[in-house]
Parts: C-alpha cells; structure tokens; sequence
C-alpha cells in the first residue's frame, strides 16, 4: 500500500511541476555563467539559447538585444542556470529551469565527458544533458501573462506615489512645511534640538513626527492611548 501511495504522489508531483513548466514561453539564459571566466566560454550558453529555440521557446541570453519591455516584468520567463560537477576525471554539467522566486522546475540530468580538452568536453557534457530536457515533455500551454503584468506595474506605481506623497515645500529656521501631493494638505514639522523629532499638528491631533532607523512616523494621543502612522516625508 506504501508503495501504491509513493507512487501516485511521484505522479501527481510530476504532472504539477510538468504543467509549470508549459506556462513559460520565454526563456532567459545568462551570457556568463557562474563557473566561467568570460561570456559564452565553451559555447555552453549559446548551445542551449540554440536547443530550447528548436523546442519552441523564445530564448535569449543576456547579451543579446532584448526585445523592448523585456526586464520591466520578471516573471512571465524561465531562467537557466548551469551547475558543474566534474573532477580530474570528467567534465559533468547539468540545468536548472528556475521560476523568477527561485523555484526549480525542472532540472536536466548531469552531462558527463572524459574528453581533455575542456571546450569539447564541455561541449560534449552540455548537449547530453540538455538533450535530457526532453523528458519535461514540454507544450507551451498559452498562458497569458498581460494581467499579472498590468498588475505589477499598477502596484510599482502606486509604491512611488507614496514614496514621493509628502515633499518639502518650504524650510525656514523653525519649520518644514510638508506638502501632500496627492490631496494638497500642508503639515508644518516644528523643529526640536533634536532632528529626528518635529512637533507638528495634524489633522487636528497634535503630535510629534519622530524617525525610526529610516522610517517616520506622526506619534500622538489616541484616546488614552499612543498611536502611530507611517509617513513617507521626503526631505
């Protein structure tokens, strides 16, 4: 029963990582590897950009030109790392297909050449085990990413409104005047002896805008309680 069990969870497991795999149409491989000296050295990188275009996928290495947009959105494409295990004896080399968090989904089988020379023995090692990749049965499955992109943009947009919502319009011996440019409200900080402390009135609630390691925060009473809200104030 044991066995029966291992068995169908070794299924099911494959079948889900096989079907993340097909969500990806593009592929991005690295011109250098961790392990070389110079871009493309033994011709590894361009040998698998050249299989995984014959499988059907939109390959690039880093070095080439990139279509336009290509990098503004990192998780509609697969990444290709290369991970060596070889000796005195033997060139070994196998790849990971990563997922833009990291995730492995699928990892070649190790390539293996005795040859002495390194470039064919690499050359020889990489296209054994990329041929492996064979065994991912990959099908591009259609997969659109637009919406998932359309949201990340809308999301880096709104982090910069509020990184930049609250500027400083005026600075004199006593104050800041801070600016909110998104609904026009005015805070005057009042300086203090010290410069991580403003007395300020907000909101008709009087307080103090006090920085935290780098963050800044208008502390004041709440009932009989002390609260506190973040501010992004751009001094």
């Amino acid at each position: 029963m044991k066995k029966i069990v291992l068995l169908l969870l070794t299924v099911i497991s494959f079948q889900g990582f096989a079907q993340s795999l097909n969500d990806y149409k593009t592929v991005l491989i690295p011109a250098k590897f961790s392990f070389q000296k110079e871009e493309n050295q033994y011709r590894i990188n361009a040998t698998v950009k050249m299989y995984l275009k014959q499988k059907g996928f939109d390959a690039y290495l880093s070095s080439d030109k990139l279509p336009e947009g290509f990098m503004e959105y990192n998780c509609n494409k697969l990444y290709v790392n290369a991970i060596t295990e070889g000796n005195m004896f033997s060139t070994r080399i196998k790849f990971e297909f990563k997922d833009c968090k990291g995730n492995v989904l699928f990892t070649t089988d190790l390539g293996e050449s005795r040859e002495k020379e390194y470039a064919t023995a690499y050359n020889l090692a990489t296209i054994e085990a990329i041929k492996t990749f064979d065994k991912a049965n990959y099908k591009y499955n259609g997969r659109d990413f637009d919406e998932e992109i359309i949201q990340a943009k809308l999301k880096e947009m709104n982090r910069e409104v509020v990184t930049e919502t609250k500027v400083v319009t005026e600075k004199t011996e006593l104050f800041y005047k801070v600016t909110d440019k998104l609904s026009g409200e005015n805070m005057i900080l009042y300086k203090t002896s010290n410069p991580s402390v403003f007395l300020t009135t907000f909101k008709n609630r009087s307080g103090m805008v006090v920085r935290k390691d780098t963050t800044w925060f208008f502390e004041f009473i709440d009932g009989e309680k002390v609260s506190a809200e973040k501010i992004d104030v751009n001094f």
